[in-house]
């Protein structure tokens, strides 16, 4: 049971005990068996964004010391203050290894410091002695010096600043396709870290904030290394790479059940439903899957193996977890991991002229499926945030394909009226019947 479950029966003890259903003994072991819960989430929570908010400040404060003085000192004091910011940042980090270890809050603000002060001295010492390079070259070198903080500190804004930046450097290769692929091995490095951070629930905020940046950085990049030699390559890539990322939410990891713990399941499947509702306008097939190649090559180019390799395993991961689940008979779940097939057999089925109808009935009816399937889940499992999402589903797509046809105003606005009017009786009907609000 998680600790917000144990929170909630120990409130309920009391009066179990007052009416009679269970002992005081019986009360006194349930509190043995849990053990104490520790309310000091929220204040670790907030001890760790206030003290990273400090520590960013200060150290933008130096950077802008340093910028505002620095012409008027001569060559050797600027070679000496380069190297400044860099030493006090490690000998802060130093401290708290030894002082302060089991401080997250200590941990996660004296690392933003230290990246910080990575990134002047680098800046500083270049600018300072005329080392040439790019911007590209700057953000790579400064990003492959802050990442073993990520496991020396056990912080996880190093790993958002990590993600960004290669986001960033793989983003200036655009026009460099076999540069442009390397950042999935650099991302790979944070991944341990992040399977880690999702086993401590006191870091739960943590977490979700690296799932969001990295569900974002993984967007970004698709976008400028994956399917670069094949046209509309996108209609595969992202649900393949939001199902991975959907599936590997769904994973029972420390045992977390809520959204705001499994931040993943949350992104991936709103990402998922994105897509498959975008699929279902007929645009997205209007193509000739042969027209164009976004790098000038073909795809047995042999440039193209890393791209196509990385690409490859990316669909292939999301179809071995779509089946381990269908096995499992999670149908909700099978559902959401089934796009990436659909989309696979929808891009071949609708890549010629004329065809472009068969894939978006497919995803109607798939959108539909899902949809109703989410709302008998919600009945099923007595809940109503479950419930509202499936009728929330199902009422964007009938709204939605009503706009697309010609049918008159009048009869819009009346099934917008019926929709609306469905929406509050069932949640009328679901709360008289005590469905509860999981």
């Amino acid at each position: 049971m998680n600790k917000k479950g144990v929170k909630w029966l120990y409130q309920e003890l009391p009066e179990l005990v007052g009416k009679g259903i269970l002992s005081q003994e019986a009360s006194r072991k349930i509190k043995e068996y849990y053990g104490e819960v520790k309310s000091a989430s929220s204040t670790a929570v907030a001890l760790i964004i206030c003290g990273t908010i400090g520590a960013l400040l200060i150290g933008l404060g130096i950077i802008l010391l340093l910028a505002h003085n620095w012409e008027h000192l001569s060559r050797l004091t600027r070679g000496i203050l380069s190297f400044a910011p860099l030493v006090i940042g490690q000998a802060l980090a130093l401290w708290v290894l030894l002082k302060r270890p089991g401080s997250g809050a200590f941990k996660e603000g004296s690392a933003a410091f230290l990246c910080l002060m990575v990134g002047a001295s680098i800046a500083l010492v270049s600018q300072t002695y005329n080392i040439p390079g790019d911007t590209g070259t700057f953000v790579l070198t400064w990003m492959l010096l802050i990442a073993p903080l990520v496991y020396l500190m056990e912080a996880s804004l190093p790993a958002a600043v990590y993600l960004v930046g290669i986001t960033v450097w793989g983003g200036s290769n655009f026009e460099y396709p076999l540069k442009a692929v390397l950042f999935w091995p650099l991302a790979a490095v944070v991944i341990p870290h992040f399977i880690w951070s999702l086993r401590r629930e006191i870091y739960a905020l943590r977490s979700a904030i690296l799932s969001l940046v990295m569900f974002v950085c993984f967007s970004i990049a698709a976008v400028f290394s994956l399917g670069r030699s094949w046209a509309n390559s996108w209609i595969i890539i992202f649900p393949s790479l939001y199902a991975v990322l959907y599936l590997v939410g769904q994973l029972k990891i420390g045992g977390f059940t809520t959204n705001w713990q499994r931040p993943l399941r949350l992104l991936g499947s709103l990402g998922l439903f994105i897509i498959a509702f975008q699929f279902t306008f007929l645009y997205v097939w209007e193509f000739d899957a042969g027209n164009y190649a976004l790098s000038g090559r073909s795809v047995l180019d042999v440039r193209s193996l890393p791209d196509n390799i990385i690409t490859l395993a990316i669909i292939v991961i999301a179809m071995l977890l779509f089946y381990d689940n269908v096995k499992r008979r999670n149908v909700i779940v099978s559902l959401f991991g089934a796009l990436p097939l659909l989309a696979i057999f929808a891009y071949l089925a609708g890549s010629g002229r004329g065809q472009e109808y068969l894939p978006r009935l497919i995803f109607n009816i798939y959108l539909f499926v899902l949809s109703v399937s989410q709302i008998m889940g919600g009945i099923r499992k007595t809940s109503l945030p479950a419930l509202n999402t499936g009728m929330l589903m199902l009422a964007l797509l009938i709204i939605t394909r009503f706009f697309d046809s010609d049918i008159g105003f009048v009869l819009k606005g009346l099934v917008f009226i019926i929709i609306g009017i469905g929406f509050l009786s069932v949640n009328v009907a679901f709360v008289r019947r005590g469905g509860g609000a999981r």
